[in-house]
């Protein structure tokens, strides 16, 4: 019989708009897994808190505010979870462990000769296990990088282990900060994912800088500009787009200053045309990507959408566009809510490691095997 276990998984991505935090039982049986979420929430990152971490960004900190700011994010996180377990009428004795991605501060895939390939994600699991009185996991990123990897995608374990189509092909793909898409081809050997570029990032800076607006809500503003092709071809100009998977990127890239630069760079641009053409841009290298590396002759493709970036009605129809021949689909089709997928996914990592199994998956990081990924701290 199943012996089923309670997880909470927490994930707040490179937007740092929200904690998302998900409640789900998981039941593994003959190497299967079937999971049910039983409670949601998306939690507001406190103005406070979302500015220190976007300072945290920058090169110049110290090392002092990165000390007291891990503590910081673990405390907001432990606090959030004590919220979430009383309105949910949640037993604590009931959770077997909480599984935190943590807040992601810097991912070095591409180290300098002086420096050492590396990831850093603040919020301490002690100090959020000992707050919240449950047995908490995380730091996924590092065991797969020091056996190789990029540290990411990390998600794709639990896109194989859930959303697999025995007649299609099926494109898992997230917009959160950064886009990502997991390729479940029918054999996990050919199994593989990368990061496609920017996700939500150049558009939030955007809407930021020229509406004085955290996000472009639905794509309203851009749903009032027009594509312009000479911005689109400054975008374009990266080779990052045509490096083959594995491959992996990070805000560090797509800063405040990138959008600030392209701002002046294109002062006769109005401000609706300039986010219209970063929400195609988005969309085109979402769409670039499956032609360049995963659509091939003879298969059937699907895409479903998670992450924030399935909201906006102006960027998920230019993704529609740029692949007529593709169904491009909300992940919710699948029964799995696309808000809090990431959380749910980061539940199943947590698993896998309180199983002592392996969650990172080397055709799609790059590693040269197989890990067990993530720290214990126990309570």
């Amino acid at each position: 019989m199943a012996r089923k276990i309670n997880a909470i998984g927490l994930m707040c991505g490179t937007s740092v708009d929200a904690l998302d935090v998900a409640y789900i039982s998981i039941w593994s049986f003959d190497g299967q897994i079937k999971i049910e979420l039983n409670n949601f929430e998306m939690f507001p990152i406190e103005t406070n808190l979302r500015e220190k971490i976007f300072k945290s960004f920058k090169d110049d900190i110290s090392s002092r505010f990165l000390c007291s700011l891990n503590f910081e994010i673990a405390n907001f996180y432990a606090k959030c979870i004590n919220q979430f377990i009383k309105k949910h009428k949640i037993d604590k004795k009931d959770v077997n462990f909480i599984a935190s991605h943590g807040q992601t501060i810097y991912h070095l895939i591409d180290p300098s000769e002086s420096e050492t390939k590396s990831t850093m994600q603040l919020g301490d699991i002690s100090v959020i296990a000992q707050k919240t009185q449950i047995t908490t996991i995380g730091d996924f990123r590092p065991a797969d990088m020091a056996n190789g990897g990029q540290g990411a995608p990390l998600v794709t374990i639990f896109d194989w282990k859930i959303c697999k189509d025995p007649n299609k092909v099926n494109l898992l793909q997230n917009i959160g900060g950064i886009s990502n898409v997991t390729v479940l081809n029918h054999n996990f050997e050919d199994v593989f994912a990368f990061d496609n570029g920017p996700g939500n990032v150049l558009i939030d800076y955007a809407a930021q800088i020229l509406f004085n607006k955290p996000y472009d809500a639905g794509g309203e503003f851009a749903a009032s500009g027009t594509v312009k092709n000479e911005i689109i071809n400054y975008l374009l100009n990266d080779p990052y787009y045509k490096i083959k998977p594995p491959k992996s990127t990070g805000r560090e890239k797509y800063t405040k200053a990138f959008i600030e630069k392209l701002i002046a760079d294109f002062p006769n641009y109005n401000k609706y045309d300039l986010i219209r053409s970063l929400t195609y841009f988005t969309a085109l290298t979402i769409a670039n990507s499956y032609k360049d590396f995963v659509f091939k002759k003879n298969k059937k493709y699907q895409v479903f959408i998670s992450g924030g970036g399935g909201h906006n009605k102006v960027l998920m129809k230019h993704l529609q566009d740029l692949i007529p021949d593709v169904k491009v689909n909300l992940i919710d089709e699948l029964g799995i809510n696309s808000d809090a997928k990431e959380a749910m996914a980061f539940a199943i990592l947590g698993y896998l490691t309180y199983s002592k199994k392996p969650s990172n998956v080397p055709s799609a990081t790059g590693a040269k095997r197989p890990a067990i990924l993530g720290k214990i701290a126990p309570y």
